[in-house]
């Protein structure tokens, strides 16, 4: 009877005793609630639940999204929202990604006017208006941007302090002549 309950409650804001919190609900610990740091007077719940935001700050299930503009920022679909400034896979930013051309293909695979990416990280091919979608999983995996670096050299480029973590996703890709599976180059395609 116990697990129905838990079953039947979702996870959300709620306020408790007068201040925003994030409520959530798990098999080991059942109900969870965090006590919110916002400002209670303009503090809204988006359409997409699982975000809201302040005057100061943006929250994805209770978290703050670092550096959100939450005058400008927007949801955008299955994960993904962006700014005036940034576009984001949940809590993380895409490498320069463009938020006016951004566009989900079918995640984790993206683009802008410039540039595919897998997750969170471009795809180093000149051919983005030639490309094929082969599969993907839609799963994703999440690293620290500093240990992505210290495995992965050939993107020293990206900032820590800027792109606090790396989102790569699971999928195979493929251009004119070349393929990818996930964020990594393979060969030349035939």
């Amino acid at each position: 009877m116990t697990l129905l309950t838990l079953i039947g409650c979702s996870s959300g804001y709620e306020k408790t005793d007068g201040k925003w919190t994030y409520v959530s609900y798990d098999e080991a610990a059942g109900k969870r609630i965090k006590e919110l740091q916002v400002d209670n007077e303009s503090f809204v719940v988006l359409e997409n639940e699982t975000y809201a935001k302040d005057r100061s700050n943006v929250y994805l299930k209770g978290e703050k999204i670092k550096n959100a503009d939450p005058i400008t920022f927007e949801t955008i679909d299955q994960g993904y929202s962006k700014d005036k400034n940034y576009v984001y896979i949940d809590y993380y930013k895409i490498y320069k990604a463009n938020p006016e051309t951004f566009e989900i293909l079918k995640p984790p695979y993206s683009k802008d006017k410039n540039t595919i990416y897998c997750g969170s990280l471009p795809l180093e091919t000149d051919y983005i208006d030639n490309f094929e979608i082969i599969s993907t999983t839609g799963m994703k995996s999440i690293i620290l941007t500093e240990h992505f670096i210290e495995l992965n050299p050939e993107y020293s480029e990206i900032d820590p302090e800027i792109y606090h973590g790396v989102v790569i996703g699971n999928g195979e890709l493929k251009t004119r002549y070349e393929t990818f599976e996930g964020h990594k180059k393979n060969n030349y395609a035939q």
